[in-house]
């Protein structure tokens, strides 16, 4: 059985399936944890296993920043979630008894056309490029990029609107859709968070424009930017995947609220890589943890229906200068990186 609750923070799906067993004489394997989520955050454990605020940032080869005057932006998109699913669950067992339970919530976005969407891409693009700007860098475009290293041409660009990882994904008018890592890939769905080969094979995914942007940037003499922002429509919180919770609830909740996603190290939503002109292919790579979310209404229509828990109708005009305000938020905060470790 599974059902949804509506109340004024949003919507939360739990189930409680609680069976008593006897446990078998060999041993069961213990699953993999998934990270519990809050608000979009991913939990993070310390040293000695205590719960952990991430940064707002977390930033891996940050000397990579460093002399950075001169750069081009050879990936920009722009992905808006369709829709949303989540699955939590827990198990253990204590001495000949075992227990179980999950939950399962699923959200849908409709009301947002092809044309705002664009449109929220284009200011995106623009709003990045002049703050970079601002903060001292001369950016070179794409033209001029692709004058440099002719090669920038040959590479394979999606259909704008094409699916990925998270939703549809959109690329500014005059520039491309080029798939980054993990972007053709599904997303676990078990709190959302991969901590299975799914993850090894992110993490080994080569895509062309990932695997030829630190080749582009050395032939051209530049420094490299590739950026993928999650415009989505709300955060969520799940209890994971664990098994060692004899007992334990499993919950997963949509709080809606339109937000430049979060993610961790392993599911990275939004992005920055860079790579200095001579990197040797080592680079820098800046992750959003904290979402940046709206708290504006954008909502024109909202009901809970079948196996939909939460479908979302926007107003697009809400949605829209909700999400040109919280992109504004976000990319500053990876200019302030990149500046900051210059």
């Amino acid at each position: 059985m599974r059902f949804a609750i509506f109340n004024p923070q949003g919507f939360r799906a739990s189930r409680r399936v609680t069976g008593l067993m006897a446990l078998a004489t060999f041993a069961l394997p213990v699953p993999v944890l998934a990270q519990r989520v809050v608000n979009g955050v991913a939990e993070q454990r310390g040293f000695l296993g205590q719960r952990v605020t991430p940064e707002e940032m977390q930033v891996i080869g940050a000397g990579s920043f460093k002399g950075a005057h001169r750069v081009a932006i050879t990936v920009f998109n722009v992905a808006f979630p369709d829709e949303n699913r989540l699955v939590a669950k827990t198990s253990g067992h204590s001495g000949g008894s075992s227990s179980s339970a999950s939950a399962e919530l699923r959200t849908t976005l409709a009301g947002v056309d092809r044309a705002t969407r664009q449109r929220i891409a284009d200011q995106a693009y623009k709003t990045f490029v002049a703050q970079l700007t601002a903060a001292g860098y001369d950016v070179v475009g794409s033209e001029e990029l692709a004058r440099l290293a002719p090669e920038y041409t040959t590479w394979t660009r999606e259909p704008n609107f094409s699916q990925g990882r998270y939703g549809t994904y959109v690329a500014p008018t005059g520039r491309s859709v080029f798939w980054w890592a993990g972007d053709r890939m599904k997303r676990n769905e078990t709190g959302a968070f991969d901590y299975s080969m799914s993850a090894i094979k992110m993490l080994t995914d080569r895509p062309q424009a990932f695997a030829r942007t630190p080749m582009v940037g050395y032939v051209a003499q530049v420094g490299v930017i590739a950026v993928t922002l999650v415009v989505d429509y709300g955060v969520y919180s799940t209890s994971g995947a664990s098994g060692r919770s004899f007992g334990g609830k499993a919950s997963a909740s949509f709080l809606p609220g339109v937000t430049v996603a979060a993610g961790s190290g392993i599911d990275r939503a939004t992005i920055l890589n860079y790579w200095k002109a001579n990197s040797g292919g080592f680079g820098a790579q800046a992750t959003l943890q904290i979402p940046v979310r709206s708290e504006a209404p954008f909502i024109a229509d909202r009901t809970g229906e079948g196996a939909v828990d939460a479908a979302v109708v926007a107003d697009p005009v809400k949605f829209e200068a909700a999400a040109n305000d919280v992109i504004n938020q976000a990319l500053p905060k990876f200019v302030s990186v990149m500046a900051a470790n210059r």
